[in-house]
Parts: C-alpha cells; sequence; structure tokens
C-alpha cells in the first residue's frame, strides 16, 4: 500500500509541476508587463464513494462536501539578451473552503501561497533551456507556522526545436510536495499547425488542445490536475504533524475569449473525474476519502498584456 501511495504522490507531482510548465510556456511568450489573474471553481456537491464512519461508530451513507476554490496570480515577465532570456516572476494564492451536508468536520478552511521564477534560454537556433523554482506554504493557518507548511518544486527541461511548429523537450523535476523528495521525469511537446491549432502536454497526464476560429477567442479541450499538501492544526486533529494530500483531476472543453486587448476571460467545463484526501500524521497514511465524480465549472479573468 504504501508503495501505491508513493506511486500516486510522484504521478500527483508530475501533474502539479506540468500545470506550471504549461503556465510558464503562456508568460515566458507574453510582451513585457505585469498580469493579473482571477479564477473562480463552480464545484458542485459531491457524494462520498464509501459511506463515512463516525468516532462513535455512527455509518453515514449520504455525506456531501462541496468546495470553493479561489485562485489569484500576479506574473511578471522580463526579457534580456535581444528576447534569448525570458525571467518571470509569479506570485500565487488560492483559498478553499469546505462545506458538508450530513456531517461535521474541522476541516473548513485551507490557504496556499507560493512564488515562482522562471528561467526560458535560447541556446541556438535549435535548443533552449527551461528551469523553474517554487517555494510555497500550505496550510489551513490554525497554528504557527513552521517548516511543515512549506514545500519545494523545482524542474529542468532541454528543449528541442525541430521546426517552428514542433518542439520536444526531456528533463527532470524534483518534489517535496507529498511527502518524502523524490526526483520526477518530465518529458514536454509543443506543437501547431501554423495557423490555428494547437497542442501541448506533459507527459502522461497534462494534455493541452486548442482551434482558434477568429482572433478573439480560442477553444479547446484540457486534461489538467490541482494538488497539494497542507499542514493541519495539530490541537485540532490530535495528531503531531497532521497533513492533507489533496488530489483533483479535470477533463473538459475550454474557451479563452479576448474581451479588450488587456483583457480576457476564461471559461473551463466538464468532468472532475478524480478527486481524493488522503490524511496523514507524518509520512503515515491515516484514512482517506474519494469522492464520487461530477461536473465542474471554472470561469478566469485575466487582466495585463
Amino acid at each position: 500500500m504504501r508503495r501505491i501511495n508513493r506511486i500516486g504522490s510522484a504521478l500527483f507531482s508530475i501533474v502539479t509541476i506540468g500545470a506550471l510548465l504549461m503556465g510558464v510556456t503562456s508568460a515566458a511568450q507574453a510582451q513585457p508587463g505585469p498580469s493579473v489573474s482571477v479564477n473562480y471553481d463552480f464545484l458542485p456537491y459531491q457524494d462520498f464513494s464509501d459511506p463515512i464512519v463516525m468516532d462513535d461508530g455512527t455509518v453515514i451513507d449520504n455525506a456531501s462536501v462541496q468546495l470553493r476554490k479561489t485562485r489569484t496570480a500576479l506574473s511578471y515577465p522580463m526579457i534580456f539578451s535581444e528576447g534569448r532570456t525570458v525571467l518571470v516572476h509569479e506570485l500565487t494564492y488560492q483559498l478553499i473552503d469546505f462545506r458538508y451536508r450530513e456531517i461535521q468536520n474541522p476541516l473548513r478552511r485551507l490557504h496556499s501561497a507560493g512564488y515562482t521564477l522562471i528561467m526560458q534560454h535560447q541556446l541556438s537556433p535549435k535548443w533552449s533551456l527551461l528551469a523553474l523554482g517554487t517555494p510555497s506554504l500550505a496550510s489551513d493557518l490554525g497554528a504557527d507556522v513552521s517548516e511543515d507548511d512549506f514545500s519545494f518544486q523545482a524542474a529542468v527541461v532541454s528543449i528541442r526545436h525541430f521546426s517552428e511548429r514542433f518542439s520536444m523537450g526531456f528533463g527532470a523535476a524534483y518534489s517535496s510536495q507529498f511527502g518524502s523528495p523524490m526526483p520526477l521525469p518530465v518529458v514536454a511537446f509543443d506543437w501547431n499547425n501554423g495557423k490555428n491549432l494547437t497542442a501541448k502536454a506533459i507527459l502522461p497526464v497534462s494534455f493541452e488542445f486548442w482551434y482558434r476560429p477568429g482572433s478573439r477567442i480560442d477553444l479547446g479541450l484540457l486534461v489538467a490536475g490541482d494538488g497539494n499538501s497542507f499542514r493541519g492544526d495539530p490541537t485540532v486533529y490530535q495528531v503531531a504533524h497532521p497533513e492533507l494530500r489533496y488530489r483533483m483531476l479535470t477533463v473538459g472543453p475550454a474557451a479563452k475569449i479576448t474581451l479588450t486587448p488587456t483583457v480576457r476571460l476564461n471559461v473551463e467545463a466538464g468532468l472532475i473525474g478524480l478527486h481524493r484526501f488522503e490524511f496523514y500524521d507524518s509520512d503515515t497514511e491515516a484514512y482517506s476519502y474519494d469522492l464520487e465524480p461530477r461536473q465542474y465549472v471554472r470561469v478566469g479573468l485575466q487582466f495585463g498584456q
């Protein structure tokens, strides 16, 4: 069981690093200047896959939970060496609120904040290097902040540009987000048809495909992940090092609509195919819950260049 959990943690570390790398490409190609984005997830109440057994032995069959998620990001790209080197500074903050039906739970609110430094450097017409580092904090903020609240992710990818339409990258990533730090392989590709089709992927877990029918709109299909490891308050959970590992995987259509030269509307919808919570005391799993698949909607606004 521990090996299965470790494999799952490694896979979801790739998911979260993949999400960072997906965002890096867009930021690194942007015009110099800051941008601000705000996203809100409309998630329905989701039933627990298995009955909930309370501390007094009561079994509840119809319990459900709803997450309300808001994410804000500030990004600032800087271009050097006549465009050969791009540095991107990004600050992010995410708030997750929990609401329950039929049960009471002390888990009510989670916070995460991070800073990402990204570098993309053109080594030659055929090769470029992409590197990033992300220290972050994730906690319910119920106790004093300590080193248990922090994690670090990093990735280095060497990219081969075969043409203006296709590139592929290979590299490695490091993450302490889901327990013991571990190195992870990274494979990425970026393709376009030179007109109105693009595809990006971080194999084997993240994928984007986009079609542009007009100058102000892009229609796409996304497979994306979200997850983190949050420290809890020991006085609430009655263990020395309480930790919640949260994972979500979504798939569905998306649209990017340019409202003005500096304002863009982003809309996603689809299916939550995986939604899992694992509760740990240090590296020892205490219990876990899976939620039934449901639909979701994510709406966001981006301001800036």
